[in-house]
């Protein structure tokens, strides 16, 4: 039993205890989409390694005052940049796209993975020591220089849905921060021409998803030929599903990277609406309105605008990837949380928990360690 003077008295079980079963159920999915496929067959118990030394991380990061991060964010931030400038300088290209760094012949990790989490602290503090100055156009400006250098790095990359999370992670954090809403006004507007001169330059795979999901059409059949898929798929599921390892998208290779990005279309199509959809839907909004609960608790300026960060960052991956699974958005390659296959995404993930953990066993201002 934990004494009154433990900070650990306030960790959250129940937050812990949903993210192990949308993990596991998530190992459970990815071991039938990978089925019939001899290349992927090490995947599962891949993902249970990374699940467990997840679930290690996360202890260590709640053990550690979240404080101490917050104290050195300059120095996390500027690993974060040289990270992310070592990926465009020697980072291994993977399907057109340089965002991986390999560290032996079978390990790669992915910077910007760890970046979102990162950010989302560093930028919390970064806002929490400005507080005073949050209504001065130039700290804005100061904000958006310090988000731009990473998410110029990443869009060379390129990745154009990490650059999007990037941005919505600055938008959540300075938004909680008071931001004036004329300034939102001239972001908005500033936007729109940086889209502008931002869309020639994107990689012809990245416009082609786009003008994909514009017009379908008239588009590449070969470009459609997957949403097609994942769309079937999750239209045949119904409400009960096929059972599980009997879908015939999946499991009969007409579903590409559907352990991935379109693990939701194959959750649907075996597991259907109540036994699929509802339970991981519903498992990830009872995750957020955990987090969430820790950013109303927590005094800490700083330990709101994170836990809120992470939140939001939870919330972009499960919308954006749920919503190109059922052909509302694009596709941008951005993963369902502790679901979909990949260790960068499944151990940053664990470290956002614990982080959350963290700032939660300390809300009270007087407990420190």
């Amino acid at each position: 039993m934990f004494s009154k003077s433990s900070v650990w008295r306030h960790f959250d079980i129940w937050l812990l205890a949903a993210v192990l079963l949308l993990t596991a159920y998530g190992v459970l999915m990815i071991r039938s989409a990978v089925t019939g496929s001899p290349a992927y067959e090490g995947f599962p118990r891949q993902q249970i390694i990374w699940a467990i030394v997840g679930i290690i991380i996360m202890f260590i990061f709640a053990g550690i005052d979240y404080r101490y991060l917050t104290s050195a964010h300059w120095y996390i931030y500027g690993g974060l940049v040289a990270l992310l400038l070592f990926v465009i300088v020697g980072g291994q290209v993977n399907n057109d796209a340089r965002r991986w760094i390999q560290v032996t012949s079978s390990f790669q990790i992915q910077p910007s993975e760890f970046g979102r989490i990162f950010l989302a602290i560093t930028f919390a503090q970064f806002l929490a020591i400005r507080r005073d100055r949050i209504y001065k156009f130039n700290n804005t400006i100061s904000t958006l220089i310090y988000i731009g250098i990473p998410i110029g790095l990443i869009f060379l990359q390129p990745d154009l849905g990490m650059s999007m999370l990037f941005i919505i992670i600055w938008f959540v954090e300075i938004w909680l921060a008071g931001l004036p809403l004329k300034h939102f006004g001239i972001l908005a507007a500033i936007g729109i021409v940086v889209i502008g001169l931002a869309y020639p330059n994107l990689a012809d795979y990245q416009k082609e998803r786009i003008t994909t999901f514009v017009d379908p059409g008239a588009a590449d059949p070969d470009d459609v030929f997957n949403v097609d898929q994942a769309e079937i798929s999750i239209g045949s599921g119904g409400y009960w599903g096929k059972g599980y390892m009997q879908g015939t998208q999946s499991q009969l290779g007409f579903l590409r990277v559907q352990h991935t990005d379109f693990i939701f279309s194959v959750i649907v199509e075996e597991m259907g609406l109540f036994f699929g959809a509802f339970v991981v839907l519903g498992l990830i909004s009872f995750i957020l309105m955990r987090i969430l609960r820790v950013a109303a608790l927590t005094p800490d300026p700083a330990g709101k605008y994170m836990t809120a960060g992470i939140a939001m960052i939870l919330f972009f991956q499960t919308a954006v990837n749920v919503g190109m699974n059922i052909r509302i958005l694009p596709v941008t390659g951005l993963t369902l949380p502790f679901v979909s296959y990949g260790g960068s995404s499944m151990t940053t993930l664990f470290i956002a928990i614990g982080v959350v953990q963290s700032v939660l066993m300390r809300h009270r201002k007087q407990e420190f360690g």
